[in-house]
């Protein structure tokens, strides 16, 4: 008997709808029993009970709403949350074992009467103990603790400085969801071992880590609102004799010294797990203005809707493969690289898109201004200048013979500007791709001609995405990160898993799976099964970022990791790409040259790539994604929902699967899908003929059996 799902009428955007409400206007049977003595109410919102704060007889502090109940013990250190809506207890493993607090001065904060505040030295810098004074707020009607860390004195250096004890619980099925160089990974809490343990806050793709409980139960995200100097350590603790990864949050240095407060948000989700932690996000980021939808980015410039189902293609950039794609059925096309002006726009007058890659991170010395460009510039004058006095490297060629150096940020803006005007008055391109800006990690620069702290950094990668922008461009970027949305409209590499076996980021494929590669820096690539369980595993992964910002920028795999790159090692990895992509609502990228990719010698699977994953995109790419879900225990079969109606089904897994859909039934095979929208239907499921692709979409149909 096949394993089977009944697909019911499903609004996921109720379901978080109402977990808002439940954060503002929480509704519960009985009193809600305050601890007493109080010490002060916060005021809440008409009809909302507000923050009650206070101490308890055995000395414990106390923040209580009508959803959460925090408590503190000072002697110890030690905090828990109690979430009352779901009666989850979240709770942080404390050692601290001395005759004196740990957090001394505890009181409430008068004015405003939601908060504590204490002071505390979590960690030591030069024998010396970093005493910080922390605020802990529970505004009274938000399912949210606020805590800022501030110092007395500012110039002090901490170096990397561990914050307060992370918070976990005695739990199944613990999950961390964290979009850590990729669309999003939910990993195993209790995991002997995982891929990565340390992020940097200003690194993370989205500037949170998750804590869920299951799939769908209750969760906590802590976020940075300031990640520019920050970092997550997974560490490991001990909850009721399990040994679980939870979020440690540590602190950085900012130019050698502490510099301004650090805050950070955890919230607490009663139900939802990943995903309603993921759409609590999408608020905060709605808050900051990070929310920029493709019905904005339309308006501005009308060429990004060339964008939608167009797959991203390098390695040819030619008027005769533009042409030869156009008689092969591609709808739309973005085609990277420079050609002939005049070829050019006959590629733009057939509906595609030009662009070409961009770099203005990475140098080659020349020895007068009128030679700087992209990928020139003075060296070591307008390279960035590490704490030490060293210069900082940056790319390195394979084969080790040319070592670029790395160009300050704060020279980026001068360059673009000198550079990308010159080139648009020859060449009518139509879109831009910057490299490695939005795929770096924050640092600072130490030299006075140029100084940098890291969230300059941040700023100078804003304004040079802004300006590229503002030359009515189609902005792609590298890998991607939260805050270049409002200025890209597409990123290469976020659904990649970031887990390569191979050199993936200089273009060497692998010709086998045992195939063992060194980077040119020396390190040990790891084997295949890592990229199979972590980078590309179904079981791990989730669409964190898409749950955010799937309406406001394209993504598509990484150029080394592209839907056809692993041809020769793995051919079954395309089709499984192609799963994905469908899946998560996101375009494929694919190679069209000689060395490699499918357009010239498997020009089959290039066409069933595009075909069935690009004709969707064309209809939902504007669409918020509204829900992920599991629908099988091994999380071999998962379902996404759109804000426009349609849902995807896909099985990843080798066994058939039966799903049923009100009076209709389909047995998918592996790497099958169902598709069902207001705009579209597609499935690639068995039949008694065997496995039949269907696709019915705007003015566009197509049905074959495999």
């Amino acid at each position: 008997m096949l394993p089977r799902f009944r697909l019911q009428r499903f609004y996921a955007a109720h379901r978080y709808v109402l977990w808002a409400a439940v954060m503002c206007v929480p509704a519960f049977v009985g009193s809600v029993g305050w601890n007493r003595p109080v010490y002060g109410t916060g005021t809440g919102r008409e009809g909302v009970p507000g923050t009650h704060v206070g101490q308890n007889d055995d000395g414990k502090w106390f923040l209580e709403n009508a959803a959460l109940k925090v408590q503190i013990d000072p002697q110890t250190g030690a905090w828990s949350v109690l979430d009352k809506r779901c009666r989850r207890e979240w709770v942080s493993a404390t050692k601290h074992q001395s005759q004196s607090p740990r957090l001394r001065g505890v009181s409430a904060a008068a004015e405003s009467g939601d908060a504590l505040r204490f002071e505390a030295a979590f960690s030591w810098t030069d024998n010396q103990p970093n005493w910080m004074q922390v605020t802990v707020a529970l505004p009274a009607d938000k399912a949210e603790v606020h805590i800022t860390a501030d110092m007395e004195d500012r110039t002090r250096k901490i170096g990397t400085s561990r914050f307060w004890d992370p918070l976990g619980a005695d739990a199944d099925g613990l999950g961390i969801a964290v979009a850590d160089y990729c669309n999003g990974h939910l990993y195993p809490a209790d995991a002997e071992s995982l891929p990565r343990r340390w992020f940097s806050a200003s690194r993370l793709d989205m500037p949170w880590v998750g804590l869920c409980e299951g799939t769908r139960g209750p969760a906590y995200l802590v976020l940075f609102e300031t990640s520019d100097d920050g970092a997550v350590e997974l560490q490991k603790g001990d909850w009721g004799g399990r040994s679980l990864f939870v979020p440690q949050i540590h602190w950085h240095d900012s130019k050698g010294a502490f510099s301004y407060p650090r805050r950070l948000i955890y919230a607490f989700a009663a139900e939802g797990g990943y995903v309603a932690l993921a759409k609590r996000y999408r608020e905060y980021a709605r808050e900051l203005g990070l929310i920029v939808p493709f019905a904005e980015k339309v308006k501005a410039n009308p060429n990004v809707r060339r964008l939608f189902g167009a797959p991203d293609v390098w390695g040819y950039s030619a008027l005769e493969f533009a042409q030869a794609a156009k008689d092969a059925g591609l709808r739309r096309l973005l085609v990277q690289g420079r050609m002939p002006p005049d070829q050019m726009r006959r590629v733009n007058e057939l509906g595609y898109l030009t662009s070409e890659y961009d770099n203005y991170t990475d140098i080659t010395p020349v020895e007068s201004e009128d030679k700087i460009d992209r990928s020139h510039d003075f060296v070591p004058q307008s390279v960035v200048l590490k704490a030490d006095g060293e210069r900082m490297t940056a790319w390195l060629t394979f084969d080790k013979k040319t070592q670029f150096m790395k160009r300050c940020p704060a020279l980026w803006l001068r360059t673009a500007q000198r550079d990308i005007p010159k080139i648009l008055a020859e060449y009518p391109f139509l879109g831009r791709f910057i490299d490695v800006t939005t795929a770096e990690d924050l640092y600072e620069c130490y030299d006075p001609a140029h100084p940098l702290t890291r969230g300059d950094k941040r700023r100078c990668g804003e304004d040079l995405l802004s300006y590229v922008r503002s030359q009515k461009l189609v902005v792609g970027g590298e890998h991607g990160i939260w805050w270049a949305v409002p200025y890209a409209d597409y990123f290469e590499g976020m659904m990649s898993g970031g887990d390569y076996s191979w050199p993936a980021g200089h273009l060497i494929a692998p010709k086998t799976k045992d195939e063992r590669f060194q980077s040119p820096w020396g390190q040990q690539l790891p084997p295949w099964q890592e990229y199979e369980k972590w980078g590309i595993g179904h079981q791990y992964r989730v669409p964190l970022w898409e749950l955010v910002f799937h309406d406001c920028v394209v993504t598509t795999w990484y150029w080394g990791d592209s839907s056809d790159f692993l041809l020769q090692a793995a051919p079954e990895v395309t089709p499984k790409k192609d799963a994905y992509n469908i899946l998560y609502g996101t375009i494929p990228l694919l190679w069209a040259d000689a060395q490699r990719g499918s357009w010239r010698d498997h020009r089959d699977v290039f066409l069933r790539t595009y075909r069935n994953t690009c004709i969707l995109h064309e209809v939902i790419a504007g669409t918020e994604m509204l829900d992920h879900e599991f629908l099988t225990e091994d999380r071999r079969v998962q379902r996404t929902t759109f804000s426009d109606g349609t849902w995807a089904v896909v099985n990843f897994g080798p066994e058939p699967y039966e799903l049923a859909a009100g009076n209709r039934q389909w047995v998918l095979p592996e790497n099958g899908f169902v598709v069902k929208g207001p705009s579209i239907e597609q499935s690639r499921v068995m039949t008694s003929g065997g496995i039949v692709i269907t696709i019915q979409g705007p003015d566009f149909e197509f049905s074959e059996t495999e």
